[in-house]
């Protein structure tokens, strides 16, 4: 399978805010897009960042927005990075360990870029790069790699911390908020990478409650193949409706008959993907919520209860109603 270009779709959810904020019509474009309707309601599935900036891009012209980017940075935090790299970074007490941590961790939150640091005259440039070589640098999705930079190292020195300089490759002019609101750091564009500029020192900075604890290894997962980052692709699209093999052919640049040779090589088919695929959700639905199963059929696109009966209980050899009153069953012996 060939490497699809993903990020969360933590990373577009604040755009959404910002452009529901202006009364554009969220739904109606993230569809034209070929993006999931429903994204808001799934934080930690995978979207194509190519369709993600595509749709920024296009939405921004369209409403006349000049610093989407830093609009983003308004209503992001840390606290919206994934599960998994909250729990690798919490434990680390520097700056650096922090920072070869995200360097290790980023690919679970985009897929694209790279994150580095490198020392010169006392000071660290620490960047983070998109790998895209058939993109140009947009200042929507730099402001968003910078911003990822300055909130793991706020994590350990505290939200007033800035860094001296932001560099952008992309040449645009900053607006004067993002100036007001960093005084004290010097912008530039047209720069060799997407960074931040601090003192070395600042690299060992370290949280006083760590002390001189015993720091563990953190707990890097392991990468998923090309099926299961095509299945965490497909998750977001399955909520509300299913979506033809074309739309998943094009973020992957290729024919739809192209797409499923691709797949036949990995030993499945699209249909097979969308089954399995339906079928992990709905055995999460069925654990983790009490709704009712027309409610689970309905949210992953089955037509009625009954075919979503049939096709849980293919790979589960059981109905949806029996699965769910086994787990209460466990739990209860438990």
């Amino acid at each position: 399978m060939d490497k699809i270009a993903t990020c969360r779709a933590a990373y577009l959810i604040p755009f959404l805010d910002v452009l529901r904020d202006i009364g554009a019509p969220v739904t109606r474009e993230l569809e034209k897009a070929h993006l999931p309707a429903m994204v808001e309601e799934t934080p930690d599935d995978l979207i194509c960042s190519t369709l993600a900036m595509d749709f920024l891009d296009t939405s921004a012209f369209r409403e006349g927005i000049d610093d989407l980017g830093w609009l983003w940075v308004q209503k992001f935090s840390a606290s919206d990075f994934s599960a998994e790299l909250l729990a690798a970074l919490r434990p680390l007490p520097t700056v650096k360990a922090r920072l070869d941590c995200l360097s290790n961790l980023i690919r679970l939150e985009d897929s694209n870029v790279r994150v580095g640091v490198a020392g010169f005259n006392g000071s660290a440039e620490i960047y983070c790069d998109s790998m895209s070589l058939d993109r140009p640098d947009d200042p929507i999705s730099e402001w968003t790699q910078v911003t990822v930079l300055i909130d793991a190292i706020r994590s350990v020195t505290g939200d007033m911390w800035s860094p001296d300089e932001i560099r952008f490759k992309s040449d645009f002019s900053v607006c004067d908020d993002a100036r007001e609101a960093n005084p004290n750091t010097r912008f530039l564009s047209r720069s060799a990478h997407t960074s931040i500029v601090v003192p070395t020192a600042v690299l060992a900075a370290s949280q006083l409650t760590c002390g001189a604890a015993h720091v563990p290894e953190p707990n890097i997962p392991e990468k998923p193949d090309g099926i299961e980052n095509m299945k965490r692709l497909i998750r977001p699209y399955l909520r509300g409706g299913l979506h033809p093999i074309s739309t998943f052919a094009e973020m992957l640049d290729v024919s739809p008959r192209s797409l499923q040779r691709k797949l036949q090589l990995a030993g499945t088919s699209f249909s097979d993907l969308i089954e399995t695929t339906r079928f992990e959700m709905a055995a999460e639905m069925l654990a983790e919520s009490d709704a009712p199963l027309i409610d689970v059929a309905m949210t992953l696109g089955y037509e009625n209860q009954s075919n979503f009966g049939r096709s849980f209980r293919r790979i589960a050899g059981i109905s949806p109603g029996k699965y769910r009153r086994e787990l209460i069953g466990r739990e209860q012996v438990a």
